[in-house]
């Protein structure tokens, strides 16, 4: 994955995730929709972790509202 697209994978999510805190989608369904975005997300950074020799730190739902 390159990293353009890992930053529009996130970016994508934290749209999502922004949607769910306006209103305009429930929780239940903005998880369900970021769900595949972080799983892809999350095997970046593992691939990152085991090139560093570094335990990796999955990124989960509720880490979007948090400045990344």
């Amino acid at each position: 994955m390159k990293n353009n697209n890992l930053k529009d994978t996130l970016a994508q999510a934290r749209a999502i995730h922004f949607a769910m805190h306006n209103g305009v989608i429930s929780y239940e369904k903005a998880h369900e929709l970021t769900k595949p975005l972080l799983d892809k997300v999350n095997i970046h950074i593992a691939k990152i972790a085991r090139k560093s020799n570094q335990k990796p730190q999955k990124l989960v739902f509720q880490d979007l509202g948090r400045n990344l």
